[in-house]
């Protein structure tokens, strides 16, 4: 279960840096395979994710070694037991994968973290020239995708939340049905076909 500690805005498009608890556990001889809970999160510039390890023997490994794709690396060291916290701040936009180093649990036991710049177009990858329109929108937003090969597209709230979710094919503009959105401020975060991210922020009136 995803726990926001604090979450505030301060902007129309910012917001306060926030604390996120992510669980670690399991084992490969148990009942319950090694494990992150929650597996993927989506976060704010500046906010911190806190690994807390409920059970087994854990470790956070988000190095440049192992993941060369991320912004920054980050780990808790050696894997152990007991109930260790490792808290991290990211203060990089970008796509955040890791893993733990136990025998056999990266099988089941690897998270994604994506974060974003509330201050403004945070960009990650081949951002190109995405451009959406109309802004703000009222019940269609028309994404012209420029140069990305897009094969997934996202709409986040600024609290973190998934509120829409679907792949695509190969087009070069599509059209996203948000009547159904509240009026808010969204982040759109397209994935291309390798694995690159490009996140624009938008306004539902």
């Amino acid at each position: 279960m995803r726990l926001l500690v604090s979450f505030l805005l301060l902007l129309p498009f910012s917001a306060s840096a926030a604390l996120w608890i992510v669980q670690s556990g399991g084992s490969t001889i148990g009942s319950t395979d090694p494990y992150y809970s929650p597996q993927f999160l989506t976060i704010d510039v500046g906010d911190q994710v806190r690994w807390e390890n409920q059970s087994g023997t854990h470790n956070v490994n988000g190095t440049l070694g192992d993941f060369p794709s991320n912004p920054q690396g980050f780990t808790s060291g050696n894997t152990a037991s007991g109930n260790w916290t490792y808290t991290f701040t990211f203060t990089i936009p970008g796509v955040y994968n890791y893993e733990c180093d136990g025998n056999g649990h990266a099988a089941t036991q690897f998270g994604t973290i994506t974060v974003i710049d509330p201050t403004g177009v945070a960009e990650v990858g081949v951002a190109a020239d995405v451009r959406l329109s109309p802004m703000p929108a009222a019940d269609q937003l028309i994404v012209d995708l420029g140069g990305v090969d897009a094969r997934s597209i996202s709409v986040i709230s600024l609290s973190g939340e998934v509120v829409m979710d679907q792949g695509i094919a190969a087009v070069r503009v599509l059209t996203l049905d948000v009547s159904a959105l509240k009026p808010s401020n969204y982040f759109l975060l397209i994935t291309d076909r390798e694995g690159r991210v490009v996140a624009k922020p938008f306004v539902k009136e």
